[in-house]
């Protein structure tokens, strides 16, 4: 026969446990959206067809980027393999040619219909150049 404890002990481990089994469901549910990974346009197009919204970065191709009334379209690059973009919807300002992207949405072969476009930056720190 174990020891009793008293009542309003047990009751405060019943809430302790309670509380940490909750802790650990969010923090599970939290590190799964937040902790996306980006492929390159070779890693994707290496794995097939997707099934699922997935996020590609690379290198916007100089020459790529043109804009209508139906959306925008580009070519991302890592040097090796190139993906076409397409998005219904204005580009950010900050998309430019030669600079880093990565864009979230549906691969098609070799087509990405975005969904969203986000802007790759380096952590190097640059003044803006002054003119005389």
């Amino acid at each position: 026969m174990s020891p009793a404890l008293p009542r309003g002990r047990g009751r405060a481990w019943a809430v302790l446990v309670v509380a940490v089994l909750g802790l650990a469901g969010l923090l599970a549910s939290v590190t799964q959206d937040g902790l996306t990974y980006w492929g390159t346009p070779s890693e994707l197009l290496a794995q097939g067809p997707q099934d699922r919204d997935v996020r590609l970065g690379g290198l916007v191709v100089t020459g790529s980027v043109t804009q209508d009334a139906a959306g925008a379209s580009f070519v991302l690059t890592d040097g090796a393999t190139d993906v076409t973009v397409r998005y219904a919807g204005a580009l950010p300002a900050a998309v430019r040619e030669g600079e880093g992207a990565v864009v979230e949405g549906v691969l098609d072969g070799q087509v990405l219909h975005a969904r969203s476009v986000l802007l790759r930056h380096s952590n190097e720190y640059r003044p803006p150049e002054s003119t005389p």
